[in-house]
């Protein structure tokens, strides 16, 4: 059974991070890519290669067409709910672009909506499926690491120049980046007791917040994640210390960056690491010896948050990404605006 899917917006984040994926798969067929004002040469490109595809900017037209099962938005953050709420007020299913919502309460009717038509309603949280984190799942369940008792995530970049922005939460880095990466914690290891949030604009006064540091505390357990965009030489992309060892990933994630070399998913190689980029174990085995060794990286796949949304719809099987899960995120990265950072909430 394939599903007739159509996307809400046809910009990058249509035809870079979520067309090249779904191009591939047998699940799917692209029958409609709506935008409020239409892209001839754009649209050109694709003709040949999305043979069933209607392109529109006529969204009433696109959603009334009983045929389409799954719509995905891919628009600016502020729209995502208006747009998600019509498309599933239309009993499609949803798929929506991050951030979310840019509040907590909006999340929570689109959840409520999906209820009431009795569709599957989804976050894009794709970096649950980059290869670092797909390591750092592996390595935690091995127990190698004994009883973990810290964790640093670091994604941090080198744009040290910004251009004037409306300072706005959901133009900002923690809803932009900071999504997926406490998304990644909540994954890992769920609701946190307590918060520390220090959000901040260093790059251009009056802009969106550019940095950010939280701090995650657990009974047994203390997680940080940082983003800066002003690092030159970028702290490793994940740090985990535990009673018994260390492992120590540097790198992202690759698909970003062969997708911007036009580098794209079924072709050989795509998302794999080098064996330069795999992480490093340091742990003592069973006999108390210390081993010091590489950990190949899962290959990354963004398609699989697709094909997962796939056996949810047709299948039942459990969502990538949960509804409480996102309405966790949501929670967490708004409360970090309610007040002057830097400072710490009780959850």
């Amino acid at each position: 059974m394939r599903l007739q899917i159509g996307f809400i917006g046809f910009g990058k984040s249509t035809t870079r991070y979520h067309l090249p994926y779904v191009m591939i798969e047998d699940q799917f067929d692209i029958t409609w890519i709506y935008n409020r004002k239409s892209k001839p040469e754009l649209e050109a490109t694709y003709e040949s290669k999305l043979p069933h595809v209607r392109f529109t900017s006529d969204l009433d037209l696109m959603l009334k067409d009983p045929e389409l099962q799954v719509v995905v938005i891919n628009t600016p953050p502020a729209t995502h709910f208006a747009y998600a709420l019509q498309a599933l007020q239309h009993g499609k299913h949803v798929l929506v672009e991050k951030p979310f919502t840019v509040t907590e309460q909006e999340t929570r009717q689109l959840f409520e909506e999906a209820h009431r038509q009795g569709v599957k309603l989804l976050a894009y949280q794709n970096r649950r499926f980059d290869s670092d984190f797909q390591v750092i799942e592996q390595v935690i369940r091995s127990g190698k690491l004994g009883r973990l008792v810290e964790v640093v995530s670091h994604f941090d970049l080198y744009r040290p120049d910004a251009a004037p922005a409306i300072a706005r939460p959901e133009n900002g880095a923690l809803y932009g980046l900071g999504v997926h990466t406490i998304d990644q914690i909540v994954a890992l290891f769920g609701k946190p007791e307590r918060v520390g949030y220090d959000i901040r604009t260093v790059r251009l006064a009056g802009n969106p917040d550019d940095t950010f540091a939280l701090d995650f505390y657990y009974p047994e357990l203390k997680v940080s994640v940082r983003t800066s965009h002003i690092a030159l030489a970028g702290a490793p992309r994940w740090m985990l210390h535990g009673t018994n060892g260390t492992f120590i990933k540097q790198h992202v994630d690759r698909q970003e960056l062969d997708l911007k070399a036009n580098y794209f998913p079924g072709e050989e190689g795509f998302g794999e690491d080098s064996e330069d980029d795999f992480g490093r174990l340091l742990y003592h085995d069973d006999h108390g010896h210390l081993q010091d060794v590489r950990i190949p990286s899962p290959v990354g796949d963004y398609g699989k948050l697709y094909r997962a949304f796939y056996e949810s719809i047709v299948h039942g099987t459990p969502l990538p990404v949960s509804e409480e899960d996102t309405k966790l995120v949501a929670h967490l990265m708004e409360q970090g605006f309610s007040k002057p950072s830097p400072f710490i909430l009780d959850l």
